[in-house]
C-alpha cells in the first residue's frame, strides 16, 4: 500500500450521493491522506482512508471492517483506526502518489520539528498498513456485501456498485 492523493474535485462529484466519502482537506494545518490500491474492479481502483484515533475507538472491537493501528514503538498507544466499510471506487486518472517532499503543498507546520513528526508518524502508519493484508479483507467485504446484503457489516458499508456506477459517469462527462 501507497499513500495517495484523489482529486478534490472527484470527491466531491462522489459527495454529491454519498455524504460518507471522506475528506483529505481539514483545514491548513490538517490533512489526511488515502491509501491503496486494495483492489481493482471494473477499471476502477479501490482505496480507503485512516482516521486520527478518538476515544471511542478504544473500546471498539476489531472486525473485518474496523482495524485499530498502533504505534509500534509503544504498543499500546493508538494512532489511528480504518474504516473498510468506507473504501470507495476511483478513476486511475484522478489520483497520484503522496510525495513526502511535497507534504508543504498539502497542509502547513508550526516547525520543521512538527512536520518531522508527522512525516514519521505516515511512515509508522502505513508500516502497519503494510502488515495487514487490507486487500484480501477489502474483497472479501466487496463480495459480502452483495452476496449477503443484509448482513450487519454489508449494511454498514458504502454502496459500491451504486459509487463504481458514479465514478462511469464522471469519466464520461469529464
Amino acid at each position: 500500500m501507497k499513500w495517495i492523493n484523489v482529486n478534490e474535485s472527484y470527491l466531491d462529484y462522489l459527495r454529491n450521493s454519498e455524504s460518507r466519502i471522506p475528506r483529505t482537506d481539514y483545514g491548513d494545518d490538517r490533512y489526511k491522506p488515502f491509501f491503496g490500491i486494495l483492489f481493482e474492479k471494473n477499471n476502477l481502483y479501490y482505496i480507503t482512508q485512516i482516521s486520527h484515533a478518538q476515544s471511542r475507538h478504544k473500546n471498539m472491537k476489531q472486525q473485518k471492517d474496523f482495524y485499530k493501528i498502533y504505534d509500534p514503538a509503544i504498543s499500546n498507544r493508538l494512532i489511528a483506526v480504518i474504516n473498510l466499510n468506507y473504501m470507495f471506487p476511483i478513476p486511475k486518472s484522478e489520483f497520484s502518489l503522496f510525495e513526502k517532499r511535497k507534504i508543504d503543498t498539502y497542509r502547513t507546520f508550526q516547525s520543521e520539528e512538527e512536520k518531522s513528526k508527522y512525516i514519521d508518524l505516515l511512515d509508522r502508519e502505513l508500516h502497519v498498513i503494510n502488515s495487514l493484508d487490507l486487500s484480501s479483507k477489502a474483497q472479501y467485504i466487496y463480495n459480502l456485501k452483495y452476496k449477503y446484503p443484509d448482513a450487519p457489516l454489508s449494511r454498514r458499508c458504502l454502496n459500491f456498485k451504486e459509487l463504481e456506477n458514479s465514478a462511469q459517469k464522471y469519466i464520461s462527462e469529464k
